[in-house]
């Protein structure tokens, strides 16, 4: 049974996003862009990657662990948990 967003329309929408900045970087590559230019985009495709999964492992952290548990302990160690992974994917 999935557990992401009832409605992962958002997801779906920065995943297409993303798919188009890939392929925006492959045109470059293939018309022999400059090679800043290529980096540049390939950075955002990398903060765009990060944004997504961030928000996938905070769904992840909120289904299985704040939302299973009447822990306060495992849920104040969850957030720590979700803090760091934001702050290592900014």
């Amino acid at each position: 049974m999935p557990h992401l967003s009832q409605d992962n329309t958002k997801l779906i929408k920065r995943v297409r996003r993303l798919k188009g900045q890939l392929e925006g970087v492959e045109r470059m590559l293939t018309e022999g862009e400059d090679c800043y230019a290529v980096l540049q985009n390939v950075a955002a495709c990398r903060g765009a990657l990060n944004s997504l999964t961030r928000e996938l492992i905070h769904e992840h952290i909120e289904h299985h662990l704040i939302g299973q548990s009447n822990s306060k302990v495992v849920q104040e160690a969850s957030r720590e948990v979700q803090a760091i992974i934001d702050s290592y994917l900014k």
